[in-house]
């Protein structure tokens, strides 16, 4: 067996765990430095970025191709910056230079500033370009700037090599320092102590005591009573020895008095030893049966449990097909009600640019009639007043139509951005649902209808606005397809009050057909639709319930009569503030 020297193994442990703690620490402090010159670089990059921005921004509203190649070339001849991704409004790379990431890890379509995580050696700064013109901010595209782990790796080589050179010199310094401890104060009074135990003699334990000098180490003076002690008690035990081999002599003459009479009782006590291993043998007989029944019951058991487990994988398949099913149901009929809002916005919207094509081709025919007069110096002072006031006119009339068809289009951009997506935002909550309102009028517009919204115009929440979409619009169709079917002039009241600081109660009340007693119980069912032939997918107040209690993790209630319309209540908890 292999020994060593308990100052070499102690020397040794000591070293190991300082070299492990040494190792560990000087990683964590390269770590640290490579961290925060990758935080540095990011902040280099959104520094630079916001830099070039607005040019950039110009550059992609003109489609100056050569002032952004040239701006790319710019921001890549800088140091902090390897690589860089110039996209369009529409997602398409116009610049790739450099060392860049995958496209893949881009967003799509984002509106906020991103940080790039490192992949593959490479990380960067996100950020959408926006060109503000007439005081309105126009997304043209977006910028990503790129720096790799070998920019940051060369900015923090001194910082290395100090760390580094630091944790070797203080290591050498230890080294020598245990050393040099380890052998004066206890490689040498082992060295002493092990020679004088060696001079130990059991005939003369007067003259093998050990007597260290010049020892101030407390270990080694306990161990130096404990060995004398010992001694002595060895002492003490030799005189108890002699004793007790007189003793033993005794008592061994008693011992063969006794081992006759022992063997008259192990031939009495064996015949009765034998009756009871009959009886154990019968009882192990017994168990053995036991056990073959148990074992039996076991494994009808484990056959069932096996049937069980199947069956559950079977049924826990099901499960997942149907939540997939649902799912794309939910999202068809999102899509659909978006495709019904597109095809409505469209109709409103051609109509005043119809008038307006009309009005500008009208005073494109004055102006050259006008032009013709002047070049034939035929114009009069009543012909120019005439132009001008017919001009004035139909600029008035191209500015109406014009804005109505921004606004038309405005409340439907947002509308449908905002159901497509589950983003949080802040918006202002009266003007958000007349934009939805107003999104929806093409479907009611030929009619007597009338919806009437009744809400404070200071309440403005930080929510999913897009759920807010989704569950009026599915309560305003509802009402129109379903609530209306027989009505010349129906109404619509949707009432929005606060309750306290963090909850908002909603009322939505139609004066439609309302619904029977059987009907009012599957309300909420999917697939539940009076209108299954017409079209109808019976997943609109399905949507509306998980709306509010799952996304908005409110309560919903619904209350109806025949012919007394139909009325949805639900409470939500929100963050919301009053200007």
């Amino acid at each position: 067996m292999t020994t060593t020297s308990i100052s070499k193994s102690l020397l040794t442990s000591v070293l190991s765990v300082y070299f492990v703690l040494t190792l560990l620490v000087t990683c964590v402090q390269v770590l640290g430095e490579y961290y925060d010159t990758k935080r540095m670089l990011v902040e280099e990059l959104q520094n630079q970025q916001s830099t070039f921005s607005n040019s950039l921004a110009r550059s992609l509203w003109e489609f100056n191709y050569d002032q952004i190649n040239a701006t790319a070339e710019g921001l890549i001849s800088i140091p902090a910056i390897s690589g860089i991704i110039i996209r369009d409004d529409t997602g398409q790379v116009m610049v790739e230079l450099g060392a860049a990431a995958s496209q893949s890890l881009l967003p799509k379509n984002a509106s906020e500033t991103i940080n790039i995580d490192e992949a593959s050696g490479v990380f960067g700064y996100y950020a959408p370009l926006t060109f503000e013109f007439s005081g309105q901010s126009t997304p043209v595209g977006d910028v990503t700037l790129f720096s790799t782990r070998d920019v940051a790796i060369d900015r923090i080589k001194v910082s290395l090599y100090f760390i580094i050179g630091n944790a070797i010199i203080k290591s050498t310094f230890l080294i020598v320092l245990f050393s040099f401890a380890f052998s004066r104060q206890l490689h040498r009074p082992m060295r002493d102590l092990t020679q004088q135990i060696h001079n130990f003699r059991l005939d003369d334990l007067e003259h093998s005591r050990i007597r260290l000098h010049d020892q101030r180490n407390a270990e080694f003076l306990m161990v130096e009573q404990a060995y004398n002690q010992l001694l002595d008690k060895l002492e003490d035990y030799q005189h108890d020895l002699q004793l007790t081999q007189q003793q033993l002599l005794h008592a061994n003459r008693k011992l063969d008095e006794q081992n006759a009479m022992l063997e008259q009782d192990v031939a009495h006590k064996t015949s009765s030893l034998s009756q009871v291993l009959l009886d154990l043998e019968r009882r192990k007989n017994e168990l053995e049966q036991r056990q073959d029944k148990l074992m039996r019951e076991i494994r009808q058991r484990q056959v069932i449990e096996a049937d069980l487990r199947e069956a559950n994988g079977r049924l826990q398949s099901s499960l997942t097909a149907l939540e997939r099913a649902q799912s794309q149901l939910l999202e068809s009929e999102k899509m659909a009600s978006l495709g019904g809002l597109v095809a409505g916005i469209t109709h409103d919207v051609s109509t005043p640019l119809g008038i307006s094509i009309t009005a500008a081709s009208y005073l494109r025919d004055q102006m050259q009639a006008m032009n013709t007069a002047l070049s034939e110096r035929k114009l009069t002072q009543q012909q120019l007043q005439e132009f001008l006031q017919t001009g004035n006119d139909a600029m008035q009339l191209l500015e109406n139509n014009l804005s109505r068809a921004s606004d038309l289009i405005g409340s439907f951009k947002q509308v449908a951005v905002d159901q497509t997506s589950e983003s949080v935002r802040e918006f202002n909550l009266k003007k958000y649902l007349q934009e939805v309102i107003q999104s929806l009028r093409p479907r009611w517009k030929n009619t007597q209808h009338q919806i009437e919204l009744e809400c404070d115009d200071s309440i403005t929440l930080t929510a999913p606005a897009g759920a807010f979409a989704q569950i009026f619009t599915n309560l305003i169709v509802n009402s129109l397809f379903h609530g209306f079917e027989a009505q010349v002039r129906g109404h619509i009241q949707i009432v929005v009050r606060a309750i306290d600081d963090q909850q908002l109660q909603f009322i939505y009340r139609d004066n439609g057909k309302g619904l029977t007693a059987e009907q009012m119980e599957k309300l909420f069912d999917p697939f539940f639709t009076t209108k299954r032939q017409q079209g109808g997918s019976g997943l609109g107040t399905h949507i509306i319930r998980n709306l509010v209690t799952q996304t908005l993790h409110g309560t919903i209630n619904a209350s109806s009569e025949v012919g007394k319309g139909l009325t949805y209540e639900f409470i939500i908890p929100v963050n919301y503030r009053q200007l």
